[in-house]
């Protein structure tokens, strides 16, 4: 499998050039791709101290997000189910950033993305009529029991194309597990063992991928950031939304069209006279 390749400029924010037209065709033969020094290790370092403090301070535990609706908070979130075991943030665009060089960096690897999938330079990122934007991620899998369950990913017509960026890496951070994916020719990759400091991974979502156990190493677990593409919900269509209403304002709210009426009708019977 040929890597393209990147190059470190040794600026912080500056990226690597990537070969879009070869990883494009790399991901329709097989699936995956790698990109090679994209990101400066400085930002990788930077990214990693940021996250792995944000992750052992007190997280809620709460279910995985799959439809966020327009409007909702930010959230850093922990997740157990028979699925998976990790934790997540949720930066939504509309919502000043939780950190703002994971915005910048997400962004522009997202912008990446899209040339790669021949997507407009701003796709997901202005969101239209269909709802369809994305939103920024960081996905931690705490070692000895961080996972996530085989899957494919639900697409529309749209190339559904991650990329990912790793925080920490196999062989250093942790030894075992990470995640994994079935290749165009049924071939299980082990892609994180391919991938070093600073490079990009881009693959076919709707591939069966998942995360194996994390364990061993320096014992730091798995820390990986992307972009996930998805159908925002209306306010009106989550029930999520609710939680953050108290009983006295949903009464309100309840009883406001009747205080409307009843002051319609003083008004009408005040202008009888």
């Amino acid at each position: 499998m040929r890597i393209a390749n990147g190059g470190d400029s040794g600026n912080q924010t500056c990226l690597g050039q990537v070969d879009t037209d070869a990883v494009r065709l790399e991901i329709e033969l097989y699936g995956l791709s790698i990109a090679k020094n994209v990101v400066p290790t400085s930002v990788i370092k930077t990214l990693r101290k940021t996250w792995l403090r944000a992750y052992e301070k007190p997280v809620m535990s709460a279910p995985v997000i799959w439809g966020p609706f327009l409007g909702e908070a930010n959230r850093v979130l922990f997740h157990r189910s028979d699925t998976c075991c990790m934790y997540r943030s949720y930066d939504f665009l509309w919502n000043p950033p939780i950190d703002p060089l994971t915005r910048e960096i997400g962004l522009a690897l997202n912008r990446i993305r899209n040339e790669v999938a021949d997507s407009p330079p701003f796709s997901g990122e202005i969101i239209r009529s269909d709802r369809y934007g994305i939103y920024l991620t960081t996905s931690y899998y705490p070692s000895g029991e961080g996972w996530l369950a085989e899957h494919e990913d639900q697409a529309d017509s749209r190339r559904h194309w991650h990329y990912m960026l790793q925080l920490t890496h196999k062989g250093k951070s942790y030894v075992d597990g990470g995640l994994y994916m079935v290749s165009r020719s049924g071939e299980t990759v082990d892609v994180d063992a391919r991938v070093k400091p600073g490079d990009l991974v881009f693959f076919d979502g709707t591939r069966p991928h998942g995360v194996k156990a994390v364990s061993g190493g320096a014992g730091l677990g798995r820390l990986q950031m992307f972009s996930i593409p998805t159908f925002m919900e209306t306010p009106q269509q989550n029930d999520r939304m609710l939680e953050n209403i108290s009983t006295t304002r949903f009464l309100k709210a309840k009883l406001r069209p009747l205080k409307r009426r009843l002051a319609g009708s003083r008004s009408g019977s005040g202008g009888a006279y």
